[in-house]
């Protein structure tokens, strides 16, 4: 029997699974090497609730737009080059991925795993989650029709769910936002995104945890974890040693040597974001945007507009390119006219955590009777938190909620990076 649960990691996913999880009855506790609200990832966001836009990153045509954007350190996407061996493999493993059988496959798969989403953040305010929330819908704008229609075709599978989006031209577009520029020439309305401040979600959320008797140790990395085979008793975190029934790995990019000590390796990996926000107030909005070509989220909050996009793979520091905070500054002046290009911003970056596929990493690790994982929701963790809660808490509770659930998580699990030796982990 399930009594208490120890879950690693005080990001949006980890206090996701712990309000859950404390819902539930159980003990839990928190363990994060980091100071309260200092979730780099879970703040460090656009703060989006997208399902519309829940897709894999390795998708059909990537592999191109890759190289065509290598010279450019201010480009959407950037590999650094590395030696890293686990860096190596783990590229290869996502290029594996960049054709459309995986794309639509994956795409199918977060669909039915965001089939409540919003209802489940609905619950989150119901229970007395006090958050900055907006149900203003979201646009997808564009400069050219047929970069629309790409999108168009990618978010067509979430009319199943009831996310829609709906064509509309230029003209449109700058009736519902008219800081949009001339040059913007297309896209599409997605009336039933949402966006939150990540910030307030992340402190609503912790603050909550504790009000249900979540204990939590910030500032306590976890450095070993103690099993008596198959069975871990015990994570020594900081200057403690923190017993539970239960463990759940949701430390985000750090998932993955926390993985290696629990006897099985994941690959998950940085990509690193990079945003800024603006207070100047020389562009409203009243709904997010994405700004389609430059692959930029806008999002506006009560105080200021959020700026976030880019994609860095072979980072794992915080170290901030300015180049890459002046292309997504560029890209904003270029689709609103209006947003300043100088000065440069201050800016922040955060690190995703990324799976070959593409796919959250949620379920049983292999090798392990009582070890969870949740993490790999690379630019999702926001829009998955709870849906990855719902499903930990599935696992759980076992019997029939296990067996109803076990369609939906069976794309996610661990297992699947696991060779058919069952000994080496794959990467892809």
């Amino acid at each position: 029997m399930t009594d208490s649960a120890v879950i690693v990691g005080a990001g949006v996913i980890g206090l996701a699974i712990a309000h859950r999880l404390a819902r539930d009855g159980l003990a839990v506790t928190v363990v994060d090497a980091a100071g309260r609200g200092a979730a780099k990832a879970s703040v460090h966001n656009a703060g989006w609730i997208v399902p519309i836009m829940s897709a894999p990153v390795p998708a059909p045509g990537m592999l191109g737009k890759a190289l065509r954007w290598m010279a450019r350190r201010d480009s959407p996407l950037y590999v650094r080059p590395s030696p890293r061996p686990e860096h190596v493999r783990f590229m290869i493993g996502m290029l594996r991925h960049c054709n459309r059988r995986a794309f639509e496959c994956g795409v199918e798969a977060l669909a039915t795993l965001n089939a409540r989403t919003l209802q489940l953040f609905d619950e989150y305010e119901k229970d007395g989650i006090r958050f900055e929330h907006h149900r203003a819908g979201q646009l997808l704008v564009f400069t050219t029709r047929h970069t629309m229609d790409e999108y168009r075709l990618a978010t067509a599978p979430m009319e199943r769910i009831g996310h829609i989006a709906v064509p509309l031209s230029g003209d449109e577009l700058r009736d519902l936002e008219p800081a949009l520029g001339k040059q913007v020439l297309a896209g599409l309305h997605c009336p039933q995104e949402r966006h939150v401040d990540p910030a307030s979600l992340v402190r609503s959320l912790e603050d909550r945890c504790r009000e249900l008797g979540v204990r939590f140790l910030h500032e306590s990395r976890v450095t070993g974890i103690r099993s008596s085979g198959r069975i871990v008793t015990s994570v020594f975190a900081g200057s403690h040693e923190v017993p539970g029934d239960l463990f759940v790995l949701a430390a985000g990019v750090h998932t993955g040597p926390l993985s290696r000590l629990a006897g099985h390796p994941l690959p998950v990996q940085p990509g690193k974001g990079y945003g800024f926000d603006d207070t100047s107030g020389s562009v409203t909005l009243r709904h997010s945007v994405y700004l389609g070509e430059a692959k930029v989220a806008v999002t506006p909050l009560a105080d200021r507009l959020r700026f976030a996009g880019t994609m860095e793979f072979g980072s794992s520091d915080a170290t901030i390119d300015r180049r890459r905070l002046r292309g997504i500054a560029g890209s904003a002046h270029a689709y609103l006219p209006d947003f300043p290009f100088e000065p440069q911003p201050r800016g922040w970056t955060g690190l995703r955590p990324m799976t070959p596929d593409g796919l959250p990493v949620i379920g049983p690790l292999p090798g392990k009777d009582n070890v969870l994982v949740a993490s790999g929701h690379s630019m999702l963790g926001v829009t998955l938190a709870p849906a990855t809660a719902d499903l930990i808490s599935a696992e759980v509770a076992g019997g029939r909620r296990r067996a109803d659930a076990a369609g939906t998580a069976l794309p996610f699990s661990p297992q699947r990076f696991t060779s058919r030796r069952g000994r080496t982990p794959a990467v892809g």
